[in-house]
């Protein structure tokens, strides 16, 4: 038998093998290597892509239409994160193009649907278009989504307390069509057009009821209300101080009256210095 004696070379055999031992460990460690790269640049593409927009604050008014000159061309081409089309959405509303807001936040909802604050401006979009029902149900959403949006949950309520509102008044508005009804039903319509800010129509209803009730300090407050929200604060004053004529007691009264005074004061007072 032949052996190997120490310090003897390695066999032929031997030192290939160990060549080959070293390719692969070096291939092993660019694998590696390039699965490291590619984890990493998945991860920051991953972040990138769901990290959330910053908070828009718009200083002024061109500051938003800078924005949106800037942003909406490429929104119709297609190339704008979802991001990005958040911050148009959020100058669309700023802006007053409330359809234009809703169809884009849509979209984001769509392509991103885990961002809260997506659902809150969704919702007060779907609020100012009168769509009450999907203003509730949007918000109800982003309180569900996180618990930061909890501040939503009055806007809620609200928009819910005005869909009642308008039930009742479609009901009041065709008893009132099809009969003659007491002062208190047309007094109940003034005081629900009132809180939905149709002031024209509740002053209508409240013409009505002051021919039956000249004595009531209560419909003479609600006139003086409807002309105040309606910027006639001189008939508000006037309707005002009937109302305390009628209650002089009533500390509440007295205290709109005066309020309503300062303000017609300040209108008349501005209107002689711009003379």
């Amino acid at each position: 038998m032949v052996s190997h004696r120490e310090g003897t070379s390695p066999s032929p055999p031997i030192i290939k093998q160990r060549r080959i031992m070293k390719k692969v460990a070096i291939i092993i460690c660019l694998v590696i290597i390039g699965i490291g790269v590619i984890v990493g640049g998945g991860y920051y593409w991953y972040k990138k892509q769901n990290e959330p927009p910053q908070t828009v604050e718009y200083k002024d008014i061109e500051e938003v239409d800078k924005d949106i000159a800037k942003l909406e061309p490429l929104q119709n081409a297609g190339k704008l994160s979802w991001q990005k089309s958040y911050r148009l959405g959020i100058a669309y509303l700023q802006r007053g193009r409330t359809a234009d807001a809703a169809m884009t936040l849509e979209g984001i909802v769509k392509r991103h649907p885990d961002f809260y604050k997506t659902y809150e401006s969704l919702g007060m979009a779907y609020y100012k278009m009168d769509d009450l029902e999907k203003a509730a149900s949007t918000w109800e959403k982003a309180v569900k989504i996180s618990p930061q949006a909890v501040h939503l949950e009055d806007m809620i309520g609200r928009a819910k307390q005005k869909i009642e509102f308008k039930k009742r008044i479609s009901t009041l508005e065709q008893e009132i069509k099809s009969s003659q009804v007491a002062w208190q039903k047309r007094f109940e319509l003034a005081a629900l057009y009132i809180g939905m800010k149709r002031v024209e129509e509740a002053k209508v209803q409240l013409e009505e009821v002051v021919k039956v009730k000249e004595d009531s300090p209560e419909v003479y407050d609600a006139i003086a209300q409807a002309y105040a929200m309606s910027g006639d604060f001189e008939k508000a004053v006037n309707a005002e101080k009937k109302a305390v004529k009628l209650k002089p007691s009533d500390e509440g009264l007295k205290k709109r009256l005066e309020e309503m005074k300062k303000i017609q004061q300040a209108i008349k007072n501005e209107k002689y210095l711009k003379k």
